[in-house]
């Protein structure tokens, strides 16, 4: 079972929700985001998953294997490479970055990164379920 901490329950997190949760093979276990109202709208939907305002919370638990950023564009990069620099798998919503450079650096390119995107969280629960 994957465990999922998932970052930003906007306009596309509750599809990223919704699929990776009812998947057999994962379970979304913490959601975040800085507003009020995706809590209640999470709580509405998914009672039994808990919120927290504080992605660090996700980036930092041992309880969590996959972290999915679906934030804004200018956020991806810096929070996926936070999950990943904490030994985590990591989804973005595409794209991945704003900017070449940061994702571009000999620093980055050097090092082994476990990371996969896809454009739409449908075409991967279509995938799973057909395989």
């Amino acid at each position: 079972m994957i465990r999922i901490g998932v970052i930003g329950y906007g306009y596309w997190g509750p599809n990223i929700v919704r699929n990776f949760h009812t998947h057999e093979k994962s379970e979304v276990v913490l959601v975040c985001d800085n507003s009020t109202k995706c809590q209640e709208r999470l709580r509405k939907a998914h009672p039994s998953i808990s919120f927290t305002m504080d992605a660090n919370d996700i980036l930092k638990s041992t309880d969590i294997d996959l972290v999915a950023v679906v934030t804004p564009v200018w956020t991806h990069y810096e929070l996926a490479k936070a999950a990943l620099e904490n030994g985590k798998h990591v989804f973005v919503e595409k794209p991945f970055t704003c900017r070449i450079t940061p994702f571009c650096s000999p620093e980055r390119s050097r090092r082994s990164v476990r990371w996969w995107t896809k454009a739409r969280s449908e075409t991967f629960t279509t995938t799973i379920r057909s395989a």
